[in-house]
């Protein structure tokens, strides 16, 4: 039984909806359904009753809860002895998304480090992946966007967070090719980078600057997940591209990239940390409260 599986089948115990337990391990519902059948398929047994609607834990799994939250726990701290017996104590992993890695955990590593020496694992992934990593404490922080419309909702008895700061993402395009750019909105057909529509940015994108457009205007000129990728394709000119303005903001400073927010809408974006209530090491401990003091002065220097 591995610890993530755990974790999935009482999720739905504890919110007594497949639909809520999804939300909670930050995965789509039928991502999360066709996990739990994996979970089934897996262990050769039926944990759920899907003659009902919707479908429900047998009771033979409810009776055993009790028991599956001590082997999670037993598990938890299996392998944060494990590490610390490996002499990895002064480790601290932080689960970083993608869009945040480049500009902004340097900060936070930096400021980490300044007061005594730790060594810190910077691990970059989407934002539910850093989740995962979190929920199984491969990593001790979560760093994490949230928006209006694509919060992150945390169990407070569950996990902690502090709220280090607020960004925009904003509209970006090479400031030698603004010409370009006038003349492709003026025919209606302006080429934008696209995140998928899976991750947080897409999400953001699509639900919370799109519909003030009309969407028949911009015209797709390439996908990708990756935040600097979607940079450089706005650096030269060859498609609008909606950006953390604290990745965009060197260039915005140096002349090479033009701020499009007025013609093209942003996005308040919210930053924030997360950790697993529960033991931790004495550095995670202190690093937390650095980070907690210094709050939204950490992102003074992108300013």
């Amino acid at each position: 039984m591995r610890l993530e599986w755990l974790e999935d089948i009482l999720a739905v115990a504890d919110t007594g909806s497949m639909i809520r337990a999804a939300e909670r391990r930050f995965l789509t519902q039928s991502a999360f359904s066709r996990r739990l059948r994996m979970i089934e398929e897996q262990l050769g047994v039926e944990l759920f009753d899907r003659s009902r609607k919707p479908a429900e834990l047998r009771r033979s799994v409810l009776e055993r809860c009790d028991e599956m939250r001590d082997l999670a726990e037993s598990l938890r701290r299996l392998r944060s002895d494990l590490v610390r017996g490996d002499g990895e104590q002064t480790r601290i992993v932080i689960a970083s998304q993608h869009a945040i890695t480049t500009a902004i955990a340097p900060l936070l590593i930096q400021a980490i480090t300044e007061p005594a020496h730790v060594d810190i694992r910077l691990r970059s992934a989407n934002r539910e992946d850093c989740y995962a990593l979190l929920l199984t404490r491969q990593a001790d922080f979560m760093l994490s966007y949230g928006s209006e419309r694509q919060p992150l909702i945390f169990d407070p008895d569950f996990i902690e967070t502090c709220v280090l700061g607020r960004e925009r993402l904003i509209p970006v395009f090479s400031s030698r090719e603004a010409g370009r750019l006038d003349a492709a909105l003026n025919r209606k057909e302006v080429p934008v980078i696209l995140y998928p529509t899976d991750v947080f940015l897409g999400k953001v994108v699509r639900d919370e600057i799109w519909p003030g457009f009309d969407l028949d205007m911009f015209k797709p000129h390439a996908e990708t997940a990756l935040t600097p990728a979607a940079l450089q394709f706005a650096l030269i000119g060859s498609a609008l591209a909606w950006i953390p303005r604290s990745l965009a903001l060197p260039h915005l400073q140096k002349g090479d990239l033009q701020d499009w927010s007025e013609t093209f809408g942003f996005s308040e974006l919210l930053l924030s940390l997360a950790r697993l209530n529960g033991s931790r090491s004495s550095h995670a401990e202190a690093a937390w409260n650095g980070l907690a003091a210094k709050g939204p002065r950490l992102l003074e220097p992108l300013d």
